[in-house]
């Protein structure tokens, strides 16, 4: 016989019982509000699909809503180096209305919900969303045209379009009887309402969504082309996406299971989320939003910045090798009128850097063809980098800048005004940031759509290994700005090396694919993170604070503010010996080679070390500083400090543990205590 409680144990029992009635639907309410995570976009590998508690969650490519290829000349909507497969147009005011971003479907009650996100909807009827399923996944069953849009598909036996839109909210959906079958194939494609015309299909890489944990796939993207759609435009020309779709057990739905994509290997196209927008805020400008670089008021160009990709939802070309983490990475800045997968999609650049450096190979697409690194195009390049990080192991240690043309530019640009970031920088033709730099008599000051000249802050690189490749017979960046950028450096105490090529014009370096030399330069390059000695210009117009980007820092030395107006450099050159270390003895010399066709060199390298003796010392120069703050701690200088600084006017110099130093016009030099 079992022993009696207590009365008021049992009153206790009965009371926590009843507040746990209580609470229990309280708490599911309120987990069932909180939506899981991975059903907001945030980053993915576009054409994946994944389970997210109890969704099929397919996150598409940005930028790929051309339709067929009809077989007409090119279309080079936003860049001539960018060219779509697909050449179907939309009607005026409707671009990117049926671009999907992401499609989402999920069982509840008796009902499949299905809700389309489009990268723009401006009126609720402008988009179709067709929808069909292979309930048995039999594809030698059932089949046929979709209703109304122009496509086949085999094996499908429900099929369903959706034509309400909500233009707050960019997308297009709703509901339909729960389809009978344990194992769908599920296809998607999305039309133009006003045409008729099917312009996006969903489910591009073929799947098979949670039958298994996921598992590595070193394939590479099956989607090629220069905004990853030549598959999907030859298809719909021939009237049938039979290929594209995806699997999934109908029972995974039902319990709710989450299970993410598959992780990849190879080339693809990332997409993630910013917080920025552009106005109108939303879809794809074909001929662009002007940015502030207009050519420096010069006769327009072309290549004048501009900006394609306005909306939320931005894509990026990234190769991730074979090999296992932690990788490097290696960004590939693309040129004018060319697009993310211009160079990451380079056979010779996914071996070279990729493979054979073990580097992830990204480019960022910088909100179109003309970004130009400044504005909301850097807040792009910063966002894809951090991407880049967060999704993938990597080794913060040899993260690189590069790129060919205007990236040539915005490497000098990135690596210049972010110095911490990157342990080398790799230059293909870049564009110095005016054509006349080095020109001749009567050479024109056109700035194309950069912010901030180049060669005027070429000694940020001081702890930034560069190497550069020019060409004499370059018919757009042109040999005078080469040679300019070369006698920049050799007026400097950077480590650098300089590559001539007497032969080869603008775009020999891309034909050849080849990239060995440069390649092999920044082979066993690292990030420099406490140097001795920090060297950094800057100025308030090369900022974009309503991108949260403010260039004030470098190293150990953050807060620099400039006493004169927006236009003027602020320029601090200091050296601690606190913590010690060296500094490199430098050697200039010449050379020349053949790979892959002829060269000369100017390489400036360091031929030994000369040691700092250890000292709680600060010195150096100071031009047009009004204030700047020093880190303490990263420069070794936390106790009593001597200091011996020349500035060109007053400034105030502060240490990070509270210490202030008002310096005068001229030499100053004390201790300052702790």
């Amino acid at each position: 016989m079992p022993a009696r409680r207590p009365l008021r144990t049992v009153l206790l029992a009965l009371a926590l019982a009843a507040m746990a009635l209580t609470v229990a639907p309280a708490a599911q309410a309120a987990k069932k509000k909180a939506a899981p995570k991975c059903l907001t976009p945030h980053s993915w590998v576009a054409g994946q699909s994944a389970l997210c508690a109890g969704a099929l969650v397919y996150g598409d490519y940005v930028g790929d809503d051309y339709g067929a290829d009809t077989g007409k000349p090119q279309n080079n909507r936003i860049g001539n180096l960018s060219p779509g497969a697909g050449d179907i147009d939309y009607p005026a005011g409707q671009e990117a209305t049926a671009d999907l971003i992401r499609l989402t479907l999920r069982i509840s009650g008796g009902k499949l919900v299905v809700s389309g996100l489009l990268n723009a909807l401006y009126k609720p009827d402008q988009t179709v969303l067709g929808l069909a399923i292979d309930t048995d996944n039999n594809q030698a069953t059932g089949g046929g045209e979709w209703k109304g849009l122009g496509v086949s598909s085999k094996g499908w036996d429900t099929f369903a379009s959706f034509r309400t839109g909500d233009p707050k909210k960019n997308t297009v959906g709703g509901t339909i009887p729960l389809p009978k079958g344990r194992v769908w194939r599920v296809q998607a494609a999305v039309a133009n309402a006003e045409t008729g015309k099917v312009m996006n299909v969903a489910y591009r890489v073929e799947e098979r969504a949670g039958f298994a944990q996921p598992s590595a796939q070193t394939d590479t993207d099956p989607a090629a082309g220069s905004f990853f759609e030549d598959e999907q435009a030859k298809a719909l020309e021939a009237g049938d996406i039979s290929q594209f779709g995806v699997k999934v057990r109908v029972s995974y739905l039902r319990r709710g299971v989450t299970r993410p994509a598959r992780p990849r290997t190879g080339l693809m196209e990332r997409v993630y989320t910013s917080g920025y927008t552009v106005p109108p805020g939303e879809g794809m400008s074909y001929s662009g939003v002007p940015g502030r670089g207009d050519g420096g008021g010069q006769a327009k160009l072309g290549f004048e910045q501009k900006f394609n990709f306005l909306g939320r939802y931005q894509p990026y070309g990234v190769y991730v090798p074979k090999k296992p983490g932690p990788h490097g990475i290696q960004t590939v800045f693309h040129g004018s009128g060319s697009n993310l997968s211009a160079l990451v999609a380079q056979p010779g650049m996914e071996q070279r850097f990729g493979e054979d450096l073990n580097r992830i190979v990204v480019t960022p697409e910088a909100r179109g063809t003309e970004g130009w690194g400044s504005d909301i195009s850097e807040r792009d390049l910063l966002d894809v980098i951090a991407d880049v990080e967060a999704s993938y192991p990597v080794d913060l240690d040899r993260v690189f800048a590069g790129g060919y043309s205007q990236g040539g530019y915005i490497t000098y640009r990135m690596a210049s005004l972010h110095p911490d970031m990157f342990a080398g920088a790799v230059d293909w033709v870049g564009f110095t940031g005016d054509g006349a730099n080095g020109g001749p008599p009567g050479a024109v000051h056109y700035t194309g759509g950069a912010i901030g000249n180049a060669v005027d802050f070429v000694k940020n690189l001081l702890n930034i290994p560069t190497v550069m490749l020019y060409s004499d017979a370059d018919e757009l960046v042109h040999v005078w700005t080469g040679q300019a950028m070369d006698m920049t450096f050799q007026g400097t105490d950077n480590i650098y090396r300089f590559y001539n090529h007497p032969a080869s014009e603008h775009l020999t370096f891309a034909a050849l694919d080849d990239w060995a030399k440069e390649a092999a330069y920044s082979k066993d390059l690292k990030l420099v993170k406490n140097p001795p000695r920090v060297l950094f210009t800057t100025a308030p117009f090369l900022d974009a604070p309503q991108y949260g980007i403010v260039h004030d820092r470098a190293y150990w030395v953050s807060g620099l503010r400039g006493r004169a107006g927006v236009t003027d450099y602020s320029t601090v050159d200091l050296t601690t010996a606190g913590c010690g270390g060296t500094l490199p003895v430098l050697e200039r010399t010449p050379g020349a080679g053949t790979d892959p066709i002829p060269w000369n060199s100017d390489d400036q390298h360091a031929v030994s070390t000369k040691p700092i003796g250890k000292l709680a010392k600060l010195t150096g120069t100071l031009t047009n500083v009004a204030s700047v703050t020093i880190d303490a701690s990263r420069a070794c200088l936390t106790g009593p400090t001597a200091y011996d600084i020349t500035s060109d006017g007053p400034a105030t110099l502060k240490l990070s543990d509270g210490r202030t130093l008002a310096l005068p016009s001229g030499h100053a030099q004390g201790t300052l205590a702790r």
